[in-house]
């Protein structure tokens, strides 16, 4: 029997990094046959959860309204008090001002940094520093750790690094070839060509504006790019497809919108190399470990958490952050590496991942660390 009696607060299980995450702990919890709770306004992953040991409590706390903070807060409070839940475990901001609203008498919260957050005006920094009013917390690298202790003034004794972790067991079960000849047949994708995948959701600070002025620099007679991630952001969407198009680049790239984890698997054994060109340093960047893992070839401005990832791996990954300059020689080496060259540049990569870059390292640190609070 566990010590702790978990409840992880998330915005929504929807998608993304921060939701695989916490689906991520409450399974393995589940799988270790120790109940836990999940407060969440709801989304699709809910029915990835174990639920013989996981119970999922919906609650506005995706809510932007600050006014409701403390309505929700008593909320929260009820459903703690009713579980006897004694570990709270918030994943984002607003969650975190609701915890901070209510009284903590006997609970222990942790919190966990998934980036290091925009924003310089003194409102929006408060509203982020919310995160650190916690127990103990946590950086999902040690660039997230490094720039929190400089940007909110916080002591580094309090915070652990918890890398994200990739499910390197599913990317280990061998590639349904039906599966990705599916996605190869739906994306109308030319795999006699020399294929760049540019996995990231169209948003500004991701970079592809600016890669396609990289492109036109490339020689693009047998090369095929492939933008692959969400197109919520309609104005930036309409912006990439017209630079494509204002630069006779429509036969070259493909924006094929929001992308399964399958078909995700697939691409990155379609791909010939794998590019992250962010005009910030990210929180993690787990398309960079996921692509290594598949044994295809990165190229990534090295800062951020990208720049942990690769820290023990080949130089040819790794470009100079916004070296737009020195990019295009460097695309077209890779692009051009024999398999050997490719086998030798990737030999250590997939034992670094699994050492420091796993799903099973990440929620094995989380357990230890929740087992590790003093009650």
């Amino acid at each position: 029997m566990s010590s702790f009696n978990l409840v992880q607060i998330v915005p929504s299980l929807e998608s993304g990094g921060v939701e695989r995450g916490t689906v991520d702990v409450a399974n393995f919890l589940a799988a270790n046959k120790i109940q836990n709770f999940i407060i969440t306004s709801g989304g699709k992953m809910i029915k990835e959860l174990d639920n013989s040991f996981i119970h999922v409590h919906e609650l506005p706390v995706s809510s932007k309204n600050f006014f409701s903070y403390p309505f929700i807060a008593r909320k929260i409070n009820q459903f703690i008090k009713a579980n006897n839940i004694n570990l709270v475990h918030v994943r984002s901001r607003g969650p975190a001002w609701m915890i901070n609203l209510m009284p903590k008498n006997n609970i222990k919260t942790i919190s966990t940094f998934h980036n290091v957050y925009g924003g310089s005006s003194y409102l929006k920094k408060m509203y982020n520093k919310g995160l650190s009013k916690m127990d103990h917390l946590v950086a999902i690298s040690e660039y997230v750790k490094e720039t929190i202790v400089k940007k909110y003034n916080l002591t580094k004794n309090n915070i652990s690094v918890i890398n994200r972790g990739i499910d390197t067991e599913y990317f280990n079960q061998p590639l349904d070839a039906t599966k990705r000849e599916d996605v190869v047949n739906t994306y109308q994708i030319d795999i006699t060509k020399k294929i760049i995948l540019f996995p990231a959701r169209l948003t500004s600070w991701k970079g592809q504006l600016e890669f396609i002025d990289i492109i036109k620099k490339i020689n693009t007679q047998n090369v095929s790019v492939l933008f692959a991630g969400d197109t919520k952001n309609e104005s930036y969407t309409r912006l990439v497809k017209d630079k494509i198009n204002q630069n006779n680049l429509s036969t070259i790239c493909k924006i094929l919108g929001s992308i399964n984890q399958d078909e995700m698997r697939s691409l990155y054994q379609i791909a010939d190399l794998c590019v992250s060109f962010p005009l910030r340093g990210e929180g993690f960047g787990r398309t960079i470990s996921e692509s290594l893992y598949s044994n295809t070839p990165v190229l990534a401005f090295d800062y951020g958490g990208v720049k942990n990832q690769l820290e023990n791996m080949s130089d040819l990954f790794k470009v100079k952050p916004h070296d737009h300059q020195g990019l295009p020689a460097k695309i077209e080496l890779l692009l051009n590496f024999t398999e050997d060259q490719k086998k030798e540049a990737l030999q250590e990569a997939k034992s670094v991942i699994y050492k420091n870059f796993s799903k099973i390292n990440m929620v094995n640190q989380y357990m230890k660390l929740y087992e590790s609070v003093k009650y």
